[in-house]
């Protein structure tokens, strides 16, 4: 059993299921989704509308990866102040990263 049905089936309260559940926007159809879209090279053709919660917690997990020290609420202030900040930092992050592995391969060729 995975992490994410396991954790679904917690009797708590407060929490997601991720369970099993191709219809709308369950979390589960949701991921699925977001997997299929992290698996292709190809941007879509218009703005992704069918996971945006499973986007945003992607978004989030991301920028805190990137800036470790940043807790959920200072993302969310950020976010909240200046959204674009998040996207531009992830952005030129991703194409240093990019750069760092090209040059750590070429040199390792030579």
């Amino acid at each position: 059993m995975d992490h994410l049905t396991l954790f679904s089936s917690r009797p708590v309260e407060r929490k997601t299921d991720f369970r099993p559940d191709p219809t709308g926007d369950a979390p589960f159809a949701q991921l699925r989704r977001l997997s299929h879209y992290l698996d292709t090279n190809i941007s879509p053709k218009d703005d992704i509308a069918d996971c945006t919660d499973a986007i945003s917690y992607l978004r989030e997990l991301t920028y805190r990866k990137i800036f470790t020290g940043t807790t959920h609420e200072q993302y969310l202030e950020l976010d909240e102040k200046e959204p674009e900040a998040i996207d531009w930092l992830i952005a030129v992050h991703s194409v240093d990263a990019q750069h760092h592995q090209n040059r750590r391969n070429s040199e390792k060729r030579n």
